[in-house]
């Protein structure tokens, strides 16, 4: 998978499964939920509920977990949003 696959389908998981990227970003770099919690300043509770599919956030919440917690670029949350618009859009 070059590149370009692997940033698209990163985004595809943001947007269909959420706390499993947030789950495998924190277990891929080591961080414990209050280390990843600390980064995009929530609690480690908030956290673990969002791996575990216990709350679905909103999306302010999940672009600060994206920027701050796993260091999205600015490219890729505008690629991520224009996803979410279009999906919304194609659901509406």
């Amino acid at each position: 998978m070059n590149k370009a696959e692997s940033k698209l389908a990163r985004i595809e998981k943001a947007i269909n499964d959420f706390g499993g990227l947030v789950h495998e970003f924190r277990m891929g770099n080591n961080l414990s939920l209050q280390d990843m919690a600390e980064l995009a300043s929530l609690s480690s509770s908030y956290i673990w509920r969002i791996e575990n599919a216990k709350r679905k956030p909103d999306l302010d919440v999940r672009v600060r977990i994206l920027t701050l917690g796993m260091n999205w670029s600015t490219v890729d949350i505008h690629f991520y949003l224009d996803q979410i618009i279009a999906k919304k859009s194609v659901e509406d």
